[in-house]
């Protein structure tokens, strides 16, 4: 048990060596679903936080204690990303709307997602404790294209389409 959950954090660790640089959001967004229904093992959690980028059009929290922020890209398409057992900053959504993500990342041993914002400021989301086994994902992003990426509970990654729900 303990070599496979090694064995994700090295190819986590991995792929965030390789997935640096820009990442052309609207490719991710075609090829998304088509990635998925070939299984194409290319597509990968960095690979797609890479992809957002773009204006905060909404930012709010949701019943009970849940983020919800929505990001515009260039190509006019709509990310949403949502927490529900993590805590974020900056804690008052308000003043993300009308920023921008200009960068994003993993931190493959925690499932901290870091936005970078065009201000120089920061949208941290830290996944909370594992309290049981049937808790809900820490944060999932969906892309236009109907790709979901969940992160948690515990180190647990899982890509699939927001139609039919990985968890």
């Amino acid at each position: 048990m303990n070599g496979d959950l090694d064995k994700r954090l090295r190819d986590l660790a991995e792929v965030r060596r390789r997935v640096r640089g820009p990442v052309d959001a609207v490719a991710v967004v075609r090829k998304g679903r088509d990635e998925l229904e070939h299984r194409d093992q290319r597509i990968s959690p960095d690979a797609m936080v890479q992809g957002m980028r773009g204006q905060i059009v909404d930012a709010r929290i949701a019943y009970p204690d849940v983020l919800h922020v929505e990001i515009k890209d260039s190509a006019g398409e709509l990310w949403q990303l949502a927490t529900q057992d993590a805590e974020w900053s900056p804690s008052d959504p308000a003043e993300l709307v009308g920023r921008s993500v200009a960068d994003a990342d993993i931190d493959a041993e925690t499932g901290e997602l870091r936005c970078k914002l065009s201000d120089g400021s920061v949208l941290d989301v830290k996944p909370g404790e594992r309290e049981a086994e049937d808790d809900p994902p820490n944060w999932e992003l969906i892309t236009p294209g109907g790709v979901v990426l969940e992160f948690g509970p515990g180190v647990r990654w899982q890509i699939g389409s927001a139609d039919r729900r990985v968890s």
